[in-house]
C-alpha cells in the first residue's frame, strides 16, 4: 500500500520506516530541509531519532502535495495545535484517498475538538458516517523503543472496520502487534488525557515522593481520567484497555517520555518556559491540561489532579505546594 507519512518527528520518522520495513511504499513529509537531506542521503534523521537507520527506500520531501501524490492511505503525525494550519491547503487530495489515520495524542488549541473531529469539519465529512474514513492509532508506544523494534502494541480504531482491518494488518509485525477498536473517541481520548497526569507522575518522581505517593497518584490519575473520558463520550471499557490505562502506565513512568521530564524538571525547579524553549518536541500534555481543566469546569466536574497541575503549569505554584492540595482535599468515598 501506499503512504504519505505528515510530519517527520520521533513517532513520525519511526511509522515511516516500519512501514517501509512492512512492505509499503512511504513519503515522508518534513518541514526541514536538514531532515529531508539527512533522510534522503544518509537515511537518518539528523533532529529526531537520529540513531535509527532508515529504510533505505524511504523517501523524504518538503512538498506536501508531492508526498500525497499517488498515496492511498495519510497518516497525520502532527502536534494537535497544528493539524489544522498544516492539512486544510490540502483537503482536496486528502478527501479522495482511501483513508486518513492520525496519531496525533491531544486537542485542538481554542476549540477542544479531538483531532478526528478537526480533521471531518476540514474535509466536510459528518462523523461516524459513511463518508468517515479517518482511523486512530494510539497506545502504549514510545517512539524510541518502536525504533529499536522492541515488543509493543497499539490500538487502531476507525468507524469503518474495513478501514481499520487493513490498516491493523498494515501496521502489525513481529515486534508491533495492532488491535481494532470501535470506539475511536475512546482511543483519542485516551492517548491526549493521558498526557496530563504523565507530567504529575514527573513530579511526584521529582519530589521524590515513593512507590506508595506513586502508586496512589496513578490510580486516581486513571479515575480520573475516566471520569473526563466518559464525560466527553468515550466508553468506560477502552480506558482500561491499551490506549487508556496502557498508555498511561508507559508515558508515566519512562524517562522516554517528554511528558515525564517536564514534570521531573519543574520538581527540580526548572520553568516549563525554559523547558519547553530547550526541546524542539511539543510536549502535548501542557495544552491537554489547560483543555482539560476547562471540559471539566463546562461539564461541572471534579478534576482535581487537572487542577492542580494547571496551577504549577500556569500560576507558578511550586509543585510541592500543589501535591500538599491534593493531600489536604476533604476526605470521601473511592469512588466519588
Amino acid at each position: 500500500m501506499k503512504f504519505a507519512v505528515i510530519g517527520a518527528g520521533s513517532w513520525g520518522t519511526t511509522l515511516a520506516n516500519l512501514l517501509c520495513d512492512n512492505g509499503h511504499q512511504v513519503k515522508l513529509w518534513a518541514r526541514e530541509p536538514e531532515v529531508v537531506a539527512g533522510i534522503n542521503s544518509s537515511h537518518r534523521n539528523p533532529f529526531f531519532v537520529s540513531h535509527l537507520e532508515l529504510n533505505q527506500s524511504l523517501e523524504c520531501t518538503l512538498n506536501l502535495s508531492e508526498a500525497l501524490t499517488g498515496a492511498e492511505i495519510a497518516l497525520l503525525s502532527i502536534p494537535s495545535g497544528f493539524v489544522r494550519s498544516a492539512i486544510e491547503p490540502y483537503k482536496a487530495e486528502l478527501k479522495s484517498l482511501r483513508g486518513i489515520v492520525n496519531v496525533a495524542k491531544g486537542f485542538e488549541r481554542g476549540s477542544g475538538r479531538r483531532i478526528s473531529q478537526v480533521i471531518c469539519d476540514i474535509l466536510g465529512i459528518t462523523p461516524e458516517s459513511d463518508n468517515d474514513n479517518i482511523a486512530c492509532l494510539s497506545g502504549p508506544n514510545l517512539a524510541d523503543e518502536v525504533a529499536q523494534k522492541k515488543l509493543g502494541a497499539s490500538v487502531i480504531a476507525a468507524p469503518c472496520q474495513y478501514l481499520s482491518q487493513t490498516l491493523q494488518e498494515c501496521f502489525s509485525n513481529n515486534y508491533f502487534r495492532v488491535y481494532r477498536q470501535n470506539d475511536r473517541t475512546g482511543v483519542e481520548l485516551g492517548g491526549t488525557l493521558k498526557n496530563i497526569f504523565a507530567i504529575g507522575a514527573g513530579i511526584v518522581d521529582g519530589l521524590e515522593l515513593g512507590d506508595n505517593a506513586k502508586a496512589a497518584y496513578l490510580t486516581r490519575s486513571l479515575h480520573e481520567l475516566v471520569r473526563l473520558g466518559t464525560a466527553l463520550g468515550g466508553e468506560s471499557q477502552t480506558f482500561y484497555g491499551l490506549a487508556g490505562l496502557g498508555d498511561l502506565m508507559a508515558t508515566t513512568s519512562s524517562p522516554l517520555s517528554r511528558n515525564h521530564r517536564l514534570g521531573m524538571a519543574l520538581a527540580k525547579g526548572d520553568s516549563l518556559q525554559n523547558f519547553t524553549g530547550s526541546t524542539k518536541m511539543v510536549i502535548e500534555g501542557v495544552e491537554a491540561a489547560k483543555i482539560g481543566s476547562e471540559w471539566g469546569k463546562k461539564l461541572t466536574l471534579q478534576l482535581p489532579i487537572t487542577e492542580e497541575l494547571c496551577r504549577v503549569l500556569f500560576e507558578n505554584c511550586p509543585p510541592a505546594v500543589a501535591a500538599a492540595n491534593l493531600m489536604g482535599r476533604s476526605l470521601k468515598a473511592e469512588t466519588d
